[in-house]
């Protein structure tokens, strides 16, 4: 017929004569199209902040001036000696009172008969307290005893002093924004320490 706009083919059905790709054929050619990078290409995860050389070596200096410092002498009341092993296993207990020798080891990273050495001595000068635990009579608990804690406050006193000499030209704000710094910093230690420790 003069106005057909399609012919018959060899099988008996009509053929569209134009350039253009069956229905069929084109919702194939998108079932098997390779997706593209945009839908296959997950986010990249968030950059890790980087922390300088720098920085690093100057929090390392610090770390290593802080556990250097010794225990003033003159902090001390007549007949108590305690090194800086003992004054740290003070603040420890001070911190958790009452609490396990275990779990102080545990705390300070020593091996535990080293922190019994330690606990002993401070238990004979007077400075910690050392009484059965209720949940457990093969353990003991540690407190502070009342001389213990005036001579942890005396040592770190004294401790204050020498920090209060080596910033003595900082201003307040200089001084307000080291402290929360190091306060923020020590809790993303922390942190990352438990994460470390989870994924073990």
């Amino acid at each position: 017929m003069a106005g057909s706009l399609t012919s018959p083919g060899k099988s008996g059905c009509p053929e569209q004569t134009g350039a253009s790709i069956p229905p069929t054929r084109r919702t194939q050619d998108r079932a098997v199209t390779p997706p593209t990078p945009d839908t296959t290409e997950r986010p990249a995860p968030a950059p890790v902040a980087r922390v300088s050389a720098g920085l690093e070596r100057s929090l390392t200096q610090v770390g290593r001036a802080i556990l250097r410092l010794e225990v003033p002498s003159d902090a001390l009341p007549d007949g108590v000696a305690i090194n800086r092993t003992g004054h740290w296993l003070l603040v420890m207990v001070s911190e958790s009172a009452p609490v396990r020798l275990s779990e102080i080891a545990d705390s300070v990273e020593l091996d535990l008969s080293t922190v019994s050495r330690q606990v002993r001595d401070l238990v004979t000068a007077g400075l910690l307290a050392k009484v059965p635990d209720p949940a457990d009579g093969r353990a003991a608990l540690l407190s502070l005893t009342e001389r213990g804690a005036a001579v942890l406050e005396a040592v770190s006193e004294a401790r204050r002093r020498v920090l209060a000499e080596a910033i003595a030209d900082w201003t307040d704000e200089e001084r307000t924004a080291l402290a929360d710094g190091l306060f923020r910093l020590g809790a993303g230690l922390q942190h990352a320490r438990d994460d470390d420790e989870r994924n073990r």
